[in-house]
């Protein structure tokens, strides 16, 4: 009996297998179908948005295992699925090492070895495929995602799992989008209708969309609401439609790249072209008055092994020489003339430091503030005045030259040169174009005319540069190349989608060709690299400036599309102001400043606030900073209630939302949840999803580095509890969601661990908590109006903390001695636990961070062998050898001298030296009799990982910690 009064995300969600598509998605880079539509700050995974709206749609039975299965054959996470999403072919070697003995001989030649595997005489296709899948099966699910699409590449289940699905949910579809609106109608009595009030890079609507759902986006920023509209009706194009934007995007660029050649600005004396101009700042030193050029490093290519060496002209400042294949000692020289060193000037002609902040100017007045002291450069200008502080500089070009090798064929050779004096006189020229059309092409918008607002970020260009308008952070060879791009999508657009292509396409050129981008010199990597290569607006003392050639990547933005039928609506809106009733809301909220997106969106509105007024007359074009939701405290936590007072009141009774953000501590989750209930909410079930990569770097402290679904429903209870009375409740809420977990998990691979089931015990407590209308005692508008940085506990953050302490008493080893966990030292359950991970082949660095918050463990990093994402592992006894032995946390405590003993056992192939090593260290007092038990527990612990077959690491050491064991329980005896 399927119960429609419940979501299957209320009850379970699959955490690690959607966490793993997260991250297989993630790491896609050009892959993914909206990145390349443009530059937004924290989109969540599409599989992510999928799994939620199904999880939120998807009816619950009395079977969770069976509703488990079907949800995971939906998404084509289940073998079948899996198999169905198989696109490469598993080597003949790998076949050949996952066979028995039998297999191999009836698939493989006799003389096959592991290293050289041949197949028999006359296998036929149909045999091999067989083989693929016997052994595909055999994968563990992150191997398997090696050989798999991504679950949005499949056009279509079979018809087999469509019966399996239809059979289970009483319904009659045959793809997702007509089991969406089937869903729909039961649950709502219409399609279901999603809407989003902080669409961003417009994730989330369009995987809604995609799925079948009807949309409505919304966004305060104009940029974001661009971004969101390209997703629905860019991705969302047809194929046909799809080549006709291609067939724009060409003809543009071919009549951008014939008014630039006929301008003569990028080809040089022997028609070589430039893809590449190096530009750096040079100022006037204080101390000798030479003009010094300004760079952090000067090398230029690690591969070409290219460097800049200044040479003192011995008159006032520095001739440049860009040497090719230089020799050590050149780049020893290079090196010797760095110019910024530790935020200070560097003179290699009278060889003084001088502060950089000394070099603008910079003061205290007489209050203590600061006074920044560069000029500000005024609406008309595009480059410095003569007497500007910073002044700019071209120091290297890179050709590229074409010729016919010996053998006949077209090559292609890149190289770096110094800038001749035909190449300055070019640049003259541009600055000559630029200036003969300038105050036209500002006026139409084809090149910025804004002026840059005070902000966190957006100071940053003003103090340390002086530039106030956006078009400054943009050099003239830059904005010409922009402008005149600008130009011709304006005079050759046809229609919507070719003026939006446009300025897409525009808006993607300004974030790779900068004064704020950088060289990258890497040996394979010689290029450079896009502005927002992080989330801020960096300003550099040397920069490139690409050319036709180098933008065409560039302008030809991926578009990754897959036809979209739903009903979609794009505004930009004031989500307070919303007035569209929608069955679910799915928000990914601007949580606590993580990214200044009102501001940092204002480098590419300023390109595009002219022609979107034109394309959009309906939509207004300013980043409306101030009703932006930012910053911490009360302010912030009003208006987050506000908005979700908002939501909640256009949502139908049985509606759902589903909050997502990045989890941080108790205090963050406490806040949250006072936000949410004081808008009228509840919460019903919480999941984290971990989307981390190697690149993304880890965030300072021990989080989960993931996304968090808080799913709610609406607040209908008028109950009131006296907070005294709550703790047996969440006791009972704490270990029934962990049981009911544990029920769930797979033993093979399991979905739930322990930061999953801490993460369910904060769940449990705010489920508790909002299940009543208030409590009596707290004032939740009090709470909310102190700052987050207080030291005081606020009682929810308390309430979640018994929570969390209820779930690490209820969560011990499987097997573990009760009365001996209770014994062992936080360091030691962590450790234990630890381990535990590992041998549920967990390796997310997420997980142990969060194990070692819950256990209160500070110190613990030096416990891995490996610490990196998605590959964390401990050392094993022979690794830690007698590291931190007698140190204070872990390394005094039992445990660690139990890893020392097993080790001297394997050393000495004798559980003699390993009983000596226990003896000496714990002869105090008897100690060694006293702790004999709790050795024994911790070794019994140990030796299981003897037979876990991917642990391999561990194996003799597992077989030494049993050996020590019986060892142990026999001395005395």
């Amino acid at each position: 009996m399927l119960d429609y009064s419940r979501s299957f995300i209320e009850m379970q969600f699959p955490v690690s297998k959607v966490s793993k598509e997260s991250y297989k998605e993630r790491k896609a880079n050009l892959g993914q179908t909206l990145t390349g539509l443009g530059k937004w700050w924290g989109r969540k995974p599409l599989i992510l948005v999928r799994a939620t709206l199904l999880g939120v749609l998807m009816p619950v039975s009395d079977n969770p295992s069976k509703d488990r299965e079907i949800f995971l054959k939906i998404l084509t996470m289940d073998d079948e699925g899996l198999y169905l999403r198989k696109s490469k072919n598993l080597t003949m070697k790998k076949l050949y090492s996952l066979l028995d003995e039998k297999e191999r001989t009836k698939y493989f030649d006799s003389e096959s070895t592991e290293d050289k595997p041949k197949y028999i005489q006359g296998l036929s296709m149909e045999e091999r495929e067989e083989l693929q899948k016997l052994a595909f099966n055999r994968l563990t699910y992150d191997e398997k995602l090696v050989y798999c699409d991504r679950p949005e590449h499949v056009k279509n289940l079979t018809e087999n799992a469509w019966k399996e699905i239809n059979e289970h949910l009483e319904t009659n579809a045959s793809s997702i989008q007509e089991l969406i609106n089937e869903l729909g109608e039961k649950r709502y009595g219409h399609t279901p209708r999603v809407g989003d009030c902080f669409a961003g890079g417009g994730s989330i609507p369009f995987e809604a969309a995609r799925m079948g759902a009807d949309i409505y986006a919304s966004d305060l920023n104009p940029v974001a609401s661009l971004l969101t509209w390209a997703s629905l009706n860019i991705a969302g194009a047809s194929d046909e439609e799809v080549v006709k934007l291609r067939e724009f995007q060409e003809k543009v660029y071919k009549e951008v790249d014939k008014r630039v050649i006929e301008w003569k600005i990028e080809h040089n004396e022997q028609g070589h072209r430039a893809d590449s101009y190096l530009y750096c700042n040079e100022t006037i030193c204080p101390e000798c008055g030479y003009k010094v050029p300004l760079a952090p490093s000067w090398v230029i290519g690690k591969g070409t092994k290219t460097v800049a060496i200044l040479k003192d002209n011995g008159i006032d400042g520095f001739d440049i020489d860009i040497v090719q294949d230089a020799t050590k000692e050149q780049f020893k020289e290079s090196d010797k003339n760095i110019t910024i060193r530790n935020n200070k000037v560097y003179c290699p002609h009278c060889e003084m430091e001088t502060p950089i902040y000394a070099i603008r100017g910079d003061r205290k007045d007489a209050e203590g503030n600061t006074v920044f002291g560069l000029r500000k450069w005024e609406k008309h200008e595009f480059i410095p005045r003569k007497d500007d502080v910073f002044q700019e500089r071209l120091y290297a070009i890179r050709y590229v030259k074409d010729y016919i090798d010996e053998k006949g064929k077209l090559k292609t050779e890149r190289y770096y040169t110094t800038p001749t004096k035909e190449d300055l006189e070019r640049e003259k020229r541009v600055i000559d174009l630029l200036s003969e059309r300038f105050n036209e092409w500002q006026e139409k918008g084809y090149i910025p005319s804004m002026m840059i607002e005070e902000g966190y970020n957006t100071d940053q260009p003003m103090r340390e540069r002086g530039w106030q308008y956006w078009h400054q952070l943009f050099n003239p060879r830059q904005l010409l190349t922009h402008g005149l791009f600008n130009l011709v999508v304006n005079n050759y657009a046809q229609n919507k989608y070719e003026q939006i292509c446009g300025i897409l396409g525009i808006n993607k050129l300004i974030n790779w060709n900068g004064k704020l981008s950088r060289w990258n010199s890497d040996g394979a990597n010689e290029k450079g690299q896009e502005v927002f290569s992080n989330q801020a607006l960096n300003t550099l003392y040397n920069y490139i400036t690409r050319t036709m050639i180098s933008l065409d990547t560039t302008w030809f933005f991926n578009i990754n599309n897959e036809c979209i039928f739903a009903n979609k609506l794009v505004r930009t809106e004031d989500a307070r102001n919303i007035d569209k009733v929608n069955d679910i809301w799915i928000t990914d909220p601007p949580y606590a400043d993580a990214v200044n997106y009102h501001e940092l969106s204002e480098f590419f509105l300023a390109w595009d606030k002219i022609l979107l007024e034109k394309i959009f007359p309906e939509w207004y074009t300013d980043s409306k900073r101030v009703l932006a939701v930012r910053g911490v405290g009360q302010s912030f936590n009003e208006s987050m209630i506000e908005i979700y007072k908002n939501l909640s009141n256009h949502m139908p009774d049985n509606g759902t939302q589903v909050v997502m953000f990045t989890h941080q501590d108790v205090k963050v989750w406490s806040e949250l949840a006072m936000i949410l209930w004081s808008a009228g909410l509840r919460v019903i079930s919480a999941w984290t999803i971990s989307t981390e990569t190697e690149s993304g770097g880890l965030k300072q402290g021990n989080y989960v580095s993931g996304t968090v679904l808080l799913s709610l429903r609406k607040q209908t209870s008028e109950e009131k509890i006296y907070r005294d009375e709550l703790y047996d409740e969440i006791k009972d809420e704490v270990e029934s969601i962990i049981d009911s977990m544990k029920d769930l998990n797979d033993k093979e691979d399991p979905d739930f661990n322990d930061a999953d089931f801490i993460l369910a015990s904060y769940a449990a407590a705010l489920k508790v908590i909002t299940t009543y209308k208030n409590i009596e005692g707290i004032d939740i508008p009090y709470w909310l109006s102190q700052p987050r940085d207080s030291k005081e506990e606020n009682p929810i953050e308390e309430l979640i903390n018994k929570a969390q302490n209820i779930a690490y008493d209820y969560l011990i080893p499987d097997g573990f001695d009760k009365l001996i966990w209770r014994d062992l030292s936080k360091e030691e359950r962590f450790f234990v636990r630890g381990l535990e991970l590992e041998m549920n082949n967990i390796y997310k660095v997420g997980d142990y961070q969060e194990l070692a918050r819950g256990f209160g463990v500070k110190d613990y990093t030096n416990m891995f062998q490996s610490f990196r994402a998605n590959l964390a592992r401990f050392m094993t006894p022979s690794e830690f050898k007698m590291k931190f032995i007698g140190d204070e946390g872990f390394g005094s405590t039992i445990a660690r001298h139990l890893l020392v003993a097993i080790n001297e056992v394997g050393k000495s192939n004798s559980t003699a030296q390993g009983l000596t090593y226990l003896k000496s260290t714990f002869q105090k007092n008897n100690e060694y009799w006293y702790k004999k038990p709790i050795m024994i527990e911790l070794l019994n612990f140990i030796s299981r990982i003897e037979y876990i077959g991917h642990m391999e690491h561990w194996k003799e050491h597992a077989y030494n910690a049993r050996l020590l064991r019986e060892a142990l329980k026999n001395d005395g005896v």
